[in-house]
């Protein structure tokens, strides 16, 4: 998968010669099949046309550069009138409205996923009361200029974007999430064993429920701590 501003900017690279055809300038939607089907070009020595990159003439887009064979992979698009088509319809996702058939507004697209073996878009990434939700293009009806219509209860909606959510969740975020959760259960029980410093100094005694304070000295230290925790399940 690849987020849509990861690849604006990136230098396009002729596999053939090894030459700089340009940059990445935008990327063109296609509002009926849901895909991404070109990528405009940004070059310095052209002037009137638009020029544009369909997407299976796309090798590879790593971290660096969108691979291709070689330069006449780029296209002028006054020479197919169904890329002007395409974007005479201005669907750029990213800043639109979000909004469901019911008329429930969930938030606005800041980003988006897709394919790189195919072009399929795969998830919006949607800024709704300051937070970032991942929400799958499969329940998405159709995409206009300023709008996306999607075709779910705000319940379903919510469901879908936990299992999305967790998807593209990276290893980074699942340890900070279980850091945090572990956090707190250090501050709700007490210690089942005293803590000591690297130096072999007493920090906490067993028994001890430690608060915030305590918590940054023991992420000073980097200290390793070990949780039991008992559950009187008793009604």
């Amino acid at each position: 998968m690849k987020k849509s501003k990861e690849i604006l900017e990136l230098p396009i690279i002729s596999i053939y010669d090894g030459e700089q055809l340009g940059r990445v300038k935008g990327l063109i939607i296609n509002p009926e099949k849901f895909s991404v089907d070109f990528f405009t070009v940004e070059q310095e020595n052209w002037q009137v046309s638009v020029r544009a990159i369909p997407f299976k003439k796309i090798i590879g887009i790593g971290e660096s550069a969108m691979m291709v064979e070689q330069s006449n992979s780029v296209i002028d698009l006054n020479e197919i009138p169904f890329i002007n088509q395409l974007i005479n319809k201005q669907v750029h996702l990213i800043g639109s409205q979000v909004l469901t058939r019911k008329g429930d507004l969930l938030g606005e697209i800041s980003d988006y996923f897709f394919s790189d073996e195919t072009g399929q878009l795969d998830t919006l990434l949607i800024n709704s009361e300051n937070k970032e939700l991942f929400f799958p293009i499969e329940n998405v009806l159709s995409f206009g200029k300023e709008r996306v219509i999607i075709n779910d209860s705000l319940q379903e909606i919510s469901e879908q974007i936990i299992k999305t959510s967790a998807k593209h969740e990276s290893p980074t975020d699942k340890k900070a999430a279980l850091t945090a959760k572990l956090i707190e259960l250090l501050k709700a029980n007490p210690l089942s064993k005293d803590i000591f410093s690297k130096n072999g100094e007493l920090l906490f005694e067993k028994g001890r429920i430690l608060n915030n304070e305590d918590i940054s000295t023991l992420k000073n230290e980097k200290a390793k701590v070990s949780i039991e925790i008992s559950l009187d399940l008793k009604e």
